[in-house]
């Protein structure tokens, strides 16, 4: 009973800091966590916008896809992160949240079987809803993580998450493909989805289990949610460095809609094919992941994520002068080597930039640039896509990611 009140958040540990026996068990929580969490990203996530191409949408609905659920956290992410802050409990927020926002991909599952009209408006729609639950829970969750483990371990635990969550997406994406071959249209695909949302459930389980101080409410300050983005004033490094992520956040806006077009609507390629370069991006993902620790600890963080920008920034630019399905796997290789560069030293670069003792509104703010940048990086991707394959938006995409790496590399340079 009492492991099912903390499933669902209805029970907490006390408001304590682990100690170091607890901390190595979050650790292995958090690597669990996001193992279940590949399950997801292997069988769902991954294949959401292919999905909606297939359903027949237009290049700015699938744009949607990513758009939606950024204009949503523009507006809703900083408020979330006070209401959290005013009414305390931040572990039971980003539990409740989390499972709910884990349930919409269920829903969206389940949309052929309750309409055959508007199914990729349908889609898309649960999918841009579940951007308010979602943006509550990784809020919370970011949060979280800086208390769960120290700071100067944040970095392999990134790592280890990584490489966890390349391995199960990984595997998730073979039986995907598989999957895909065997059955007819969209029973495939319902199926990968209610498979993703069972795993996803683990993923809640071992985040519940988290021992980490669940803090009461907070004394809020007067004035309105804006005045957070003043505050940031005080901390220009921090603005430097959200307005360069958001530079590549532009970027990788643009080729979240622009990747899929292109391998369907210009290589024509199959459901088998587009799960082999998925499976091969997670799998270098891995790879990045476990060489990530020692790289950081020779070239500084800074400049990892220099070089990450950099050569991530390669993909959409090799991508686009492909006139062969199968070449896009030695690219999608590339891509997620310096995808998992990104991502595992973008999160310990931001815990440097920003205070401790106001973490939780800093990366609300600083989401801010992120959404910002995916919600008009589709739409710039889906406008240059109309009438085209989309060839013209991923060389402008890369374009900006060159832009995002050379600043990160100055930025890097005169520290």
């Amino acid at each position: 009973m009492h492991s099912i009140l903390t499933f669902f958040g209805f029970r907490r540990p006390a408001n304590t800091p682990p100690t170091p026996a607890q901390v190595e068990v979050n650790i292995r929580y958090l690597v669990l966590d996001i193992a279940w969490f590949g399950v997801l990203i292997g069988t769902t996530i991954n294949f959401l916008q292919v999905y909606v191409v297939r359903l027949g949408a237009s290049s700015l609905l699938v744009s949607a896809v990513t758009y939606g659920p950024a204009l949503v956290n523009i507006f809703w992410q900083l408020p979330a992160a006070q209401l959290m802050g005013r009414t305390g409990h931040r572990m039971r927020w980003t539990v409740r949240a989390g499972l709910l926002y884990r349930l919409f991909y269920l829903l969206v599952a389940l949309v052929p079987f309750l309409t055959t009209v508007g199914r990729a408006e349908w889609t898309v729609l649960l999918l841009v809803l579940l951007a308010f639950p979602m943006s509550i829970s990784s809020v919370g969750f970011l949060s979280v993580l800086a208390d769960a483990v120290p700071a100067d371990r944040i970095a392999q635990v990134v790592g280890w998450r990584m490489a966890a969550l390349g391995l199960t997406s990984t595997l998730s994406t073979l039986l995907a493909g598989r999957v895909l071959q065997w059955l007819p249209f969209p029973f495939n695909y319902q199926l990968l989805f209610i498979v993703g949302f069972i795993g996803s459930l683990g993923s809640s389980w071992y985040v519940a289990s988290l021992h980490v101080p669940d803090r009461p409410p907070e004394r809020p300050e007067p004035g309105h949610w804006l005045h957070e983005i003043h505050r940031i004033r005080r901390y220009p490094g921090f603005v430097r460095f959200a307005f360069i992520v958001g530079i590549l956040q532009l970027a990788i806006g643009m080729m979240t809609p622009l990747l899929p077009l292109f391998w369907v609507r210009r290589l024509d390629a199959t459901d088998g094919q587009i799960s082999i370069i998925v499976t091969v991006a997670s799998a270098t993902m891995v790879l990045g992941s476990l060489l990530m620790r020692r790289m950081v600890g020779r070239i500084g963080r800074g400049r990892a994520l220099a070089a990450g920008a950099l050569g991530f920034g390669l993909y959409p630019l090799l991508t686009s002068f492909t006139t062969s399905a199968w070449w896009l796997i030695p690219w999608a290789a590339l891509g997620g080597f310096f995808n998992a560069v990104v991502a595992v030293t973008l999160f310990d670069n931001l815990v440097a930039n920003s205070p401790e003792d106001d973490r939780a509104n800093f990366i609300a703010i600083f989401n801010l640039f992120v959404n910002a940048a995916l919600f008009f990086g589709p739409l710039i991707g889906g406008f240059l896509a109309r009438g085209s394959d989309g060839r013209l938006g991923l060389q402008v995409a890369t374009g900006i990611a060159f832009v995002a790496g050379l600043l990160f590399a100055v930025r890097a340079r005169a520290r």
